[in-house]
């Protein structure tokens, strides 16, 4: 998990996208298309006036305009040349994790003092369930590690007050990552998800 602390959740919400398009290499005109269906299914009110991409059934040339409106003003957003609109919080999220972000969502969550976990995707493959088992093995080590170094000398006191940020922080990503399994399963074994999660 990066270190970076964002001083806004705009600059967050940019960096998840940077992110994606560096490390997994999606573009942004993708993303932009995830979005404007996101946006459109999520803020019927605030995108009456923006293109819904989706209703376009033909490939003319005003579907090509809207195409171009529409990936322009995703990318103001994205660059940060114009503000970022409150209400797109959820559906940049929601379109970021369509496109397998994972941390988004938490993070936002974190700097609220929430505990955010990723809703299960209907459309995740079967491998999703070895993903989060990995996750839980990956989390539940990092937090071995961080804490038993604060054991070194046998005893927990004032004296690891310089790694407890850390040790607190890879005991909330085990959390979640614990929680968004159980999600996953009630999800794909009873259908009928008992955690409720709350939008960041």
């Amino acid at each position: 998990m990066s270190e970076l602390r964002h001083p806004s959740r705009d600059a967050l919400l940019r960096d998840a996208l940077g992110q994606l398009c560096e490390q997994k290499g999606v573009q942004l005109t993708k993303f932009a298309r995830v979005l404007n269906a996101m946006a459109h299914a999520m803020c019927p009110t605030k995108t009456a006036d923006m293109p819904a991409l989706d209703s376009f059934t033909v490939a003319d040339h005003d579907y090509d305009t809207a195409v171009m409106s529409w990936n322009k003003r995703v990318q103001r957003w994205a660059n940060g040349a114009v503000e970022f609109p409150a209400w797109l919080e959820e559906p940049w999220v929601t379109a970021l994790e369509e496109l397998s972000d994972e941390q988004c969502r938490v993070e936002l969550a974190r700097r609220h003092g929430f505990m955010g976990v990723r809703r299960p995707l209907a459309s995740e493959s079967h491998a999703s369930a070895f993903a989060a088992l990995g996750a839980i093995g990956r989390e539940t080590g990092e937090v071995m590690g961080s804490f038993s170094g604060m054991l070194e000398d046998g005893v927990l006191d004032e004296k690891d007050a310089h790694a407890a940020p850390k040790a607190l922080q890879d005991i909330d990503d085990a959390i979640t990552a614990l929680l968004r399994t159980k999600a996953l399963i009630e999800e794909r074994v009873s259908g009928k998800p008992s955690l409720k999660l709350a939008k960041a």
